[in-house]
């Protein structure tokens, strides 16, 4: 890691339960504009807001419609839990999976909502992209590109477009990443949850932290030469998405 970020440091970027107004970070004191509400119909849990991104948790219970849905900025839509959404304009039903991401623009057209038709809850992540404070230096390191890598876990590119890369990556049981950098201006997501650890090269791993499906961190810029690597020290697979944000 940066001589300025420890792994105790990190830790503290970890969000389990909703926020409240006092709890948002920021680099420094800047006007961010107000995101407005996403779905007509639902209210959700803020689990994470700094200068950069407003993350937000839905819970749809069966039957339950969104209402109309609003792109009043870019975002990505990270599916937790899936199911079965209906449209409440065509009906068309489709299956949305366990770790499913969407791109959504804020040139969209407003739509009319969709109805969890399915017999589960379906809990959804929705992180809203803030533009990037004027003279707020970026959070990040040298790392070339945009992609993270893992040196002992192949991962799952699952889009690029021109403000973010999103990818996947599962670590089994006793896994380790592989020392490797971050660049900084980086949200991770589990999609399944379990207990981690991380380590550098002169500190030993620390102690085993539980992180439950749909916990959601945020990453600074860590360099290469700090030797940084988390493992998966559980004993059930780890499903993570990361979303690298490019300015």
């Amino acid at each position: 890691m940066l001589s300025r970020v420890s792994t105790a440091a990190i830790v503290v970027f970890l969000f389990i339960g909703c926020l409240t107004y006092g709890d948002r970070t920021y680099g420094d004191t800047v006007q961010v504009p107000e995101i407005k509400p996403a779905f007509a119909n639902l209210t959700g849990c803020v689990v994470r807001e700094n200068d950069r991104v407003l993350v937000t948790k839905f819970t749809i219970e069966p039957g339950q419609s969104t209402g109309p849905q609003m792109h009043s900025t870019d975002s990505l839509l990270v599916f937790v839990k899936g199911g079965v959404l209906s449209s409440d304009q065509s009906h068309r039903a489709t299956l949305w999976k366990d770790g499913r991401v969407i791109w959504q623009s804020m040139a969209d057209q407003p739509t009319a909502g969709h109805t969890n038709t399915g017999s589960t809850p379906i809990e959804a992540i929705l992180v809203a992209l803030k533009a990037s404070p004027t003279g707020i230096p970026s959070d990040t390191n040298e790392s070339p590109g945009y992609y993270l890598n893992y040196p002992n876990i192949p991962g799952e590119d699952i889009l690029e477009n021109d403000s973010v890369v999103v990818q996947r990556f599962r670590l089994n049981p006793g896994q380790w990443e592989g020392v490797h950098a971050h660049r900084g201006n980086q949200l991770w997501i589990f999609i399944k949850g379990g207990l981690w650890s991380s380590r550098t090269k002169s500190t030993a791993p620390t102690k085993p932290q539980f992180g439950p499906d749909g916990t959601v961190g945020w990453m600074p810029a860590i360099d290469i030469s700090q030797g940084h690597e988390s493992g998966n020290v559980g004993t059930t697979p780890r499903d993570v998405v990361w979303i690298t944000l490019k300015h």
